[in-house]
């Protein structure tokens, strides 16, 4: 017999020699099997689980999105800076649409050159603003110049007073425009419409016209503060 210990005979493997000299053919036991491991019971969800699909609140601020408030508020304050500094930097003041002039040139000549007074109202206020003073022939007035200067009157509207040593009646007619005779005041004759209204005198040869789109105490102010004497300021 072979001395192997792994040799089988009729299918059973030989376990080995025994003390006795005798092969045994004995299985050998079964290894016990592993216990199985104890089976993990779920633990139990918290009693504060949301829901599925539920969002909690974290309890922490949105840093993002104080963050975003932040920085739109800074660029509007920007913004609003340079939007501040334009204004000041391009800011004028309005300028009065009255081009106020120097009658005094103009006066200063025709007092020189005039065979009669020259008038110029007194003790106007800085509301009665000269906007044009000329002495110059016109076509009702020659060969002689005629005297003009106007004003924009205290409530903004127009007074003029024009002079000339003429009686021509077109003369009158360019003054007073549209008017027509309407009665007398003080010695003047009065003309009246819609847009204009004037006062005319004529004495001695020269003719005063005071006229406008100004009311009539206005007007009649301008005519009583006529003088041969005054000047502007």
């Amino acid at each position: 017999m072979p001395d192997s210990l792994t040799h089988r005979r009729r299918g059973v493997r030989l376990r080995g020699i025994g003390d006795d000299g005798l092969v045994s053919t004995e299985a050998p036991e079964p290894a016990p099997a592993p216990e199985a491991a104890p089976a993990l019971e779920a633990a139990p969800a918290p009693e504060s689980a949301a829901p599925p699909g539920e969002l909690r609140p974290t309890g922490r601020p949105n840093a993002r999105l104080r963050q975003t408030v932040r920085d739109m508020l800074l660029s509007l304050a920007v913004v609003l800076a340079a939007i501040a500094v334009i204004m000041v930097l391009t800011w004028r003041p309005t300028p009065d649409p009255v081009r106020v002039i120097d009658p005094v040139p103009a006066l200063s000549l025709a007092r020189a050159q005039a065979d009669y007074p020259v008038l110029y109202p007194e003790d106007l206020d800085s509301a009665w603003r000269p906007t044009s003073a000329r002495w110059e022939i016109t076509p009702a007035s020659e060969p002689d110049p005629a005297w003009h200067v106007g004003f924009v009157t205290p409530e903004d509207a127009y007074a003029q007073l024009g002079q000339s040593a003429t009686d021509d009646p077109s003369y009158v007619a360019g003054q007073v425009g549209p008017a027509e005779p309407a009665g007398e005041w003080e010695g003047w004759l009065r003309y009246d419409s819609a847009e204009q209204r004037a006062l005319v005198r004529v004495e001695g040869g020269v003719t005063v016209v005071v006229s406008g789109t100004a009311p009539w105490p206005t007007l009649q102010l301008l005519a009583e503060r006529l003088s041969p004497t005054a000047s502007p300021g």
